[in-house]
């Protein structure tokens, strides 16, 4: 009797450890999988922010002012208003 409880105590224990071993090496692996995916999120940050700059210095009014003047626009007219009398009537 007393030699079946230690033999199953005995597997029960193995089998307990075996399971630990399991968990902490699928817990590492996890963690190497976020560390990545964090890496990358980083990196596509970076890359958002770089992009987000050049729309922002390709849709300024600078950025139009230098390619008016490279293709050669240099004549500015004077704005038209709706509320001035000829455009009123029409």
């Amino acid at each position: 009797m007393k030699n079946i409880f230690l033999r199953t105590t005995g597997l029960i224990m193995t089998g307990l450890i075996i399971a630990n071993l399991f968990v902490v090496i699928s817990g590492i692996v996890i963690s190497d999988e976020i560390n990545n995916f964090e890496k990358k999120t980083n990196s596509l940050h970076r890359i958002n922010l770089t992009l987000e700059k050049e729309v922002a210095k390709l849709s300024s009014l600078k950025f139009a002012q230098e390619q008016a003047k490279e293709f050669n626009f240099i004549n500015s007219t004077a704005p038209q208003y709706i509320d001035q009398l000829k455009y009123a009537q029409r």
